[in-house]
């Protein structure tokens, strides 16, 4: 999937590629996590503070999205 967001005191967004997963060390009892492109789990705060949006996704990324309260 494709997600945008915009850095703490910048208007300007960024793209960047992410993927939904339950095998990464952060996901915990098979909870999905979004995985970005350097590997790294993202975390709700960043989620929140950075605005991130989901610029494209799958049927199924859209579900598991909503389903993460994330839409």
């Amino acid at each position: 999937m494709i997600l945008n967001y915009h850095d703490l005191g910048e208007t300007k967004r960024h793209r960047i590629k992410a993927s939904i997963t339950t095998d990464h060390p952060a996901s915990h009892y098979g909870q999905p996590v979004i995985v970005l492109e350097d590997g790294g789990a993202l975390d709700l705060m960043s989620w929140v503070g950075l605005g991130y949006r989901v610029v494209r996704a799958s049927k199924k990324e859209t579900a598991a999205l909503m389903k993460m309260g994330l839409l």
